[in-house]
């Protein structure tokens, strides 16, 4: 009488064929990552311009552009701006998931705190600096020389795409763009290592980064 004997792999086998298929992961990622990396950044830059018409709607709407002479927007900067900009209803209620970064570890807000007046911004619910309020109008304006960056990478997000630099939406640009280090030292003079290191000593302070704020 004959037996059926079935064989399993051996450990060897097994550890070939975890190593194939860690072979085929790794392969996988190194093409697939860039690629995915890419698509965000071009999403970046148009999630930026949807922020960009945002303001620009605001500034030709006179009701909404005289709340930024008031408080609490005159004086909201940065992530308080966006905060107060959403309960003023000067932005439309869906563009809370887009002040978020498309690279980053940053989540969109719950947008119940847009009606309650005192529940804040979630600071990880913002990826992106702003001007104050009350100088937005004349910053708008600015180009040429004295043009201004009007919303950049908050300092936990500015390294979010190294290679391509961080993405800036100046006063008189149709679409954002992405800065690179060497751009901002040729240009700007602003030192590679605290672009590096210490984007905090950046924003809001060195040129033509000093009317954006966190």
């Amino acid at each position: 009488m004959k037996r059926n004997i079935q064989r399993g792999f051996t450990l060897v086998e097994l550890m070939v064929v975890i190593g194939i298929l860690g072979l085929l992961v790794g392969i996988l990622a190194v093409a697939v990552i860039p690629k995915l990396t890419q698509a965000k950044n071009k999403l970046e830059v148009k999630q930026l311009g949807d922020i960009k018409t945002a303001l620009d709607n605001i500034s030709i709407d006179k009701a909404k552009a005289g709340q930024l002479q008031k408080a609490p927007l005159k004086d909201a900067r940065g992530r308080k701006f966006y905060e107060q900009a959403f309960k003023r209803k000067l932005f439309n209620d869906d563009l809370v998931g887009k002040i978020v970064s498309l690279n980053s570890g940053d989540t969109s807000a719950d947008k119940a705190f847009i009606t309650d007046e005192n529940m804040e911004l979630p600071e990880l619910s913002c990826s992106y600096t702003a001007p104050i309020g009350g100088e937005l109008l004349v910053l708008m304006k600015k180009t040429g020389k004295q043009r201004v960056v009007l919303i950049t990478f908050n300092s936990r997000n500015w390294n979010n795409y190294a290679d391509e630099g961080t993405i800036v939406q100046f006063s008189d640009g149709e679409v954002a763009e992405y800065m690179k280090k060497d751009d901002a030292r040729e240009t700007w003079q602003i030192d590679t290592d605290t672009w590096d290191s210490n984007p905090g000593d950046i924003i809001g302070q060195k040129k033509p980064f000093d009317k954006t704020y966190e």
